[in-house]
């Protein structure tokens, strides 16, 4: 818990640190991690609630091994993984205090989210969060187009599956989550701790604007006293992937710039 103005440096391993730098009260928080992933559905949420919430970055993770850059955010360059805070009461009970978003703009190297993931839910839980919810884009369906995105859920213990159930979230039965989600829902499951991996259908070439704003439309159904809205991105959707569609119809799909998985700009 932070409490005082000092800077706090933790060691998840050789490598691998959180750095909190703003002094915040946290009693009890719902912590979001986004990191993107397949249509970038996971940075658009998370950047979405911190837009609306208003929530100030209160740290950040460093790592040797994450990408040598800064992210320039209003003139201000700040981390590759960040961490933002602020006082929200939410959850079904009342008893969620805060609300606390790590997200980036890269995916981080494989060999760094195993630490990762268990000192994200080891801080968690010694800042008395109950819940950490993952978002995560998959793969929609060849025959999609046009049709509105679905949007799966999967706990890591049964109190996390019946919380999806309460609130109607259509779960996933089988299947494999990959990449950091996975990781904290494996580990999760293990550690006995809470964690909800949000999984929305998106188109894997372009940033899926619908789904993510199917996604707050899901998120904004588990913070029930929080008031996410998904309009502002169902507004824009349109207009973004249609100049999305048109800038990659001009470029070569082999382009060194086209959008894919594995280009190293999108990971």
């Amino acid at each position: 818990m932070l409490s005082t103005g000092r800077t706090i440096s933790e060691s998840l391993s050789d490598d691998l640190r959180i750095v909190e730098e703003t002094p915040m009260e946290i009693t009890e928080a719902l912590v979001l991690v986004g990191f993107p992933t397949i249509g970038l559905v996971s940075s658009i949420v998370s950047n979405h609630v911190i837009r609306q919430l208003g929530l100030k970055r209160i740290g950040y993770v460093s790592s040797r091994f994450f990408m040598p850059t800064a992210v320039v955010i209003d003139g201000v360059p700040n981390p590759p993984v960040r961490i933002y805070g602020g006082d929200h009461v939410c959850g079904p009970d009342k008893k969620c205090q805060q609300v606390i978003v790590i997200t980036s703009e890269f995916t981080p190297p494989p060999d760094t989210m195993d630490a990762l993931a268990e000192g994200i839910i080891e801080w968690s839980s010694r800042n008395r969060s109950s819940l950490i919810v993952t978002l995560e884009g998959i793969n929609s369906e060849p025959d999609s187009a046009g049709k509105e995105p679905s949007v799966f859920g999967v706990g890591s213990t049964l109190e996390a599956r019946h919380m999806l159930k309460d609130f109607g979230v259509e779960q996933m039965t089988d299947g494999m989550v990959g990449g950091l989600s996975g990781v904290l829902l494996h580990k999760g499951s293990v550690m006995r701790k809470n964690v909800i991996s949000l999984l929305a259908e998106s188109p894997a070439n372009y940033p899926g604007a619908r789904s993510a704003a199917r996604t707050i439309e899901v998120l904004d159904r588990l913070l029930p006293l929080i008031r996410l809205d998904p309009k502002p991105l169902y507004e824009k959707a349109a207009e973004i992937e249609a100049a999305i569609k048109d800038a990659l119809s001009k470029s070569s799909p082999k382009g060194e710039l086209a959008y894919n998985e594995t280009n190293p700009a999108y990971s």
